[in-house]
């Protein structure tokens, strides 16, 4: 159905076509398939079902009537006139399609994809009920892989969790997050290291979003092109995500957008959002939206953190949510110059996540040991301090790290400053190993056995 290449969703193609094969086999398969919106849900579904015997249905949101006509049109165009004047030309209600369905799995295997079904939800009442009594009463040796897929993760999870409808149904279940950065990669493979981090910390990990991105033009094109213009795909999507996570009620955006300003304490958020926050910042998590960070290692009690767990969406709330209304007054370019130092933070936060990934590949190839948690710190009590990379064994500091989003090669002052934090991490051993992570790298007069520095295309290699 489509010739451009799937990246990075191997082990999520091979779970499909496995339970396919034993669908094909005789066991019927349930497949729940969902993740936010841009993701490349139904891009990973038309290459699953493009070697085989299959309906692919894409929900609108339209009346049950229109849905079911359009399946039924869906039905001749993927498997022809006979298979669809079996059908009598049309489905009388969502029951009899499934029936249908079922019949024609009977002897030869058949995938059925149902696309963005909280549309159906919507359109049908209990809709998930009835996928429920035709499942629980499919003839035995039916050869079908019914896809259910969507991007309200909220409802999705509401189908399928306790007290959902098809609790306990499903054979496979998929959550599809957006794409890390170094298979990201290879979307933008003329990019250089650092362009290529530039154009991830505005789009995130959503394959749209990244193939929209101009490799022959620098970030403030693209960013003017992209998130500083009316209808400019970065500044339009992040809204239509959260308005299916999310209810216009409950003041999430007002959470978020504190968050996206630098508010990260509990009480700075409540402050800044003026509100009650306890329940929205449950919603925001259970979403994956926002996360709860604590410091490696954190002693009992310690305060927790929270940042917005998707690049693309700390960048929106960070850079561009204050000033839609000017950029959508033709005012781009302006309020991206002012937001300038916000998009220069954001960049720095996105590069030292990066530099976390690749301390943890690192131990995990053994060039670190094996055995050390890795993450970031910050002191719970006394003069603030913090170190973006800490590796801890057990109880002891073994790998202190910093990352710095600047051009020039860091030297001398950064280890000394790092060195210099020995003494208020948990109990470093002696001696520690230090590692920096530098936009320019680092220079090689600094380097030594437990010393260690790297650069962007380090942080970018598998």
């Amino acid at each position: 159905m489509t010739s451009v290449q799937l990246i990075d969703r191997e082990p999520e193609m091979a779970s499909l076509r496995n339970a396919a094969s034993q669908a094909a086999a005789g066991v019927p398969q349930l497949v729940v398939v969902w993740g936010r919106r841009r993701v490349g849900k139904t891009f990973l579904l038309s290459h699953f079902v493009k070697d085989q015997r299959a309906v692919f249905f894409g929900a609108t949101q339209q009346a049950q009537g229109v849905e079911l006509s359009r399946l039924a049109d869906a039905v001749r165009r993927d498997l022809g006139d006979q298979a669809a004047d079996l059908a009598g030309g049309s489905f009388a209600s969502w029951e009899a399609a499934l029936r249908f369905f079922a019949a024609l799995a009977s002897e030869q295997p058949l995938v059925v994809v149902l696309d963005e079904v909280p549309y159906l939800t919507a359109s049908t009442q209990g809709f998930a009920s009835v996928v429920q009594a035709v499942w629980d009463h499919l003839p035995a040796g039916t050869r079908l892989t019914l896809v259910l897929c969507g991007s309200a993760i909220g409802m999705m999870e509401a189908m399928i969790g306790g007290g959902g409808a098809l609790r306990g149904r499903p054979t496979l279940t998929l959550r599809l997050s957006p794409i890390e950065p170094v298979p990201a990669r290879a979307f933008l493979p003329k990019l250089g290291p650092a362009a290529f981090l530039e154009a991830y910390a505005a789009c995130g990990g959503y394959p749209l979003h990244l193939r929209a991105w101009d490799q022959h033009a620098g970030h403030e094109a693209n960013l003017l092109r992209l998130a500083g213009a009316p209808g400019g795909i970065l500044l339009e999507d992040a809204e239509s995500m959260l308005a299916e996570e999310l209810t216009h009620a409950g003041g999430y955006a007002r959470v978020l957008a504190a968050i996206g300003r630098g508010r990260t304490r509990f009480a700075q958020i409540a402050s800044e959002s003026d509100q009650r926050i306890e329940r929205p910042l449950e919603i925001l998590m259970r979403a994956g939206l926002i996360s709860k960070r604590l410091p490696v290692g954190a002693p009992r009690g310690a305060r927790a953190t929270y940042e917005i767990a998707d690049p693309y969406l700390a960048f929106w709330f960070s850079v561009l949510y204050s000033d839609i209304p000017q950029i959508e007054a033709g005012q781009g370019r302006a309020v991206l110059s002012r937001r300038n130092p916000s998009w220069q933070r954001h960049l720095g936060a996105v590069f030292e996540d990066a530099a976390r990934a690749h301390a943890r590949r690192l131990a995990m190839l053994g060039e670190l040991p094996s055995d050390l948690v890795i993450d970031r710190w910050w002191a719970t009590s006394g003069e603030p301090c913090e170190m973006d990379v800490l590796g801890i064994r057990g109880t002891r500091s073994v790998l202190l790290g910093e990352a710095r989003w600047q051009s020039r090669p860091l030297g001398a002052r950064e280890l000394a400053q790092l060195q210099a934090k020995v003494a208020r991490v948990p109990r470093a051993v002696e001696p520690p190993i230090f590692a920096l992570w530098g936009r320019g790298g680092v220079q090689d007069a600094i380097r030594s056995k437990n010393v260690l520095g790297f650069d962007t295309q380090d942080v970018l290699t598998p």
